[in-house]
């Protein structure tokens, strides 16, 4: 009976820990305002469906900074790697948006190596909630915006929306500076979504991890 009641507790304590899911900084390629909270960890795994390009990415919160990394592999014979960084402003408030300035593949290790990154990038996002009121129920709901600037590979401007459909379906789209993605999430469970995305033209297939502690 106590062992009965440790493992229920020890349950219900990883459930409760794992429920928490984290805030991305990536829409689907471009940079977010938000940036995950400490403790915060997030992996993604990105399969194109003609079998020529996965994308593996690992972030994880500390502070206000976030660290990113990314495989790129099978985009050409040897697997690029790209570490990225980037530090949280502001926070959004009723207000305001979120705010967060970074650098994607710091170390330039994309740059000419056909992989969706292409290069070193500076930018500044951000990020705003906005609020959906109706005396219907609404097909569009929790929408969030972004936008910023960059260089080099984001060079110009680049901006995305997201929402939830009805069935709990997350719809996200974006502009790149050179193209329009697309992506559907839903959640399998509180820590893993399944996700379908148009990346570059290319159709990906895979999962999100993300959990907080």
């Amino acid at each position: 009976m106590f062992r009965i009641v440790v493992l229920s507790v020890t349950a219900s304590l990883l459930c409760g820990v794992l429920s928490s899911l984290a805030v991305a900084d990536r829409l689907i390629l471009i940079p977010t305002g938000k940036t995950l909270s400490t403790g915060s960890i997030k992996a993604e795994y990105a399969a194109n469906s003609d079998g020529d390009g996965k994308i593996y990415w690992v972030n994880l919160g500390v502070s206000r900074l976030e660290v990113e990394g990314a495989r790129f592999q099978d985009f050409t014979p040897d697997n690029e790697d790209a570490l990225s960084a980037q530090v949280s402003v502001l926070p959004e408030t009723t207000f305001t948006p979120a705010v967060a300035v970074g650098m994607r593949d710091i170390g330039d290790e994309t740059n000419d190596k056909g992989v969706p990154y292409d290069g070193q990038s500076l930018y500044l996002s951000v990020s705003k909630s906005i609020p959906v009121t109706g005396g219907v129920p609404l097909l569009f709901q929790n929408v969030v915006v972004h936008g910023g600037i960059g260089t080099n590979a984001l060079s110009g401007v680049f901006f995305g929306v997201e929402g939830t459909l009805p069935m709990g379906i997350r719809v996200m789209g974006e502009y790149d500076t050179n193209d329009f993605n697309f992506a559907l999430s839903y959640n399998l469970m509180p820590t893993l979504n399944a996700r379908l995305s148009s990346i570059k033209g290319d159709i990906y297939y895979g999962a999100l991890f993300s959990v907080s502690f």
